[in-house]
């Protein structure tokens, strides 16, 4: 696959709501897939598997208890517009076919492609504009197919977190990786995901600085009812960008 046509297939996917699973905020790792379920049903988009403190052999239980619950829920059709990835764990990754999304010091993009093959849509995490401005220069095996950009604000499912960067952090990065793109003709789009302290409140002004989508961790899992509280979100999304 040729870097254009892996830019074009990441820019097709929706990324507009983007929910990373937490086991404590869910209430037990039993209570995981029956919320990422929920949140699939509400409108996400994209799901991540997290949960580090699990092993390997357990992560790949849940991922797939996930993955089973999603496509009853929603059927075959909706699961397999919702790329589904696991955060950190190439072998589970492997092992799962599922995605992969990484942090700045974890298996590089390369590695992680080198392994996964090409099918497999890689994720990375950026906060620093200089971070940002790298993964948008990459080439090759080396370039991931998404980045996330965080914190937006402060968050409590992620204590070791860089500084918050606040909208107008969120706004410069995003141009640090539009001006690296326009120089990148072989790829020149890089889908964006914000996270971070995003909630129903914060939304619409994330979503208004033109970010591919938001992530959201307890907006969803803590809510009372996953469902609605993706369905709301989703709703806060579509307002801040224009009509058609």
């Amino acid at each position: 696959m040729s870097p254009r046509e892996r830019a074009e297939r990441a820019a097709a996917i929706d990324w507009s709501l983007y929910h990373v699973t937490d086991t404590g905020y869910s209430g037990g790792p039993a209570r995981v897939p029956e919320v990422a379920a929920a949140a699939v049903a509400g409108g996400a988009t994209v799901i991540q598997v997290r949960d580090k403190t699990l092993d390997d052999d357990a992560l790949i239980q849940l991922v797939r208890a996930c993955r089973a619950r999603i496509v009853e829920e929603v059927g075959v059709a909706r699961f397999e517009q919702v790329p589904l990835f696991v955060n950190d764990r190439l072998e589970v990754a492997r092992v799962t076919g599922c995605h992969l999304h990484v942090g700045q010091s974890d298996d590089s993009v390369a590695r992680a492609r080198g392994v996964l093959g090409e099918k497999v849509l890689i994720g990375l995490s950026t906060s620093s504009a200089a971070e940002v401005d790298s993964a948008a220069r990459a080439e090759g095996d080396a370039r991931p197919d998404v980045i996330g950009i965080g914190p937006v604000w402060v968050t409590a499912t992620k204590p070791d977190a860089a500084e918050p960067l606040g909208i107008d952090g969120l706004r410069d990065r995003l141009r640090v990786r539009d001006a690296a793109c326009s120089q990148h003709p072989e790829a020149p789009a890089l889908p964006a995901v914000a996270i971070g302290g995003i909630d129903r409140e914060r939304a619409r002004s994330v979503a208004a600085t033109g970010v591919d989508g938001i992530c959201v961790v307890s907006a969803i899992a803590s809510a009372p009812s996953p469902r609605v509280a993706a369905a709301r979100l989703r709703e806060e999304v579509a307002c801040a960008r224009p009509q058609p």
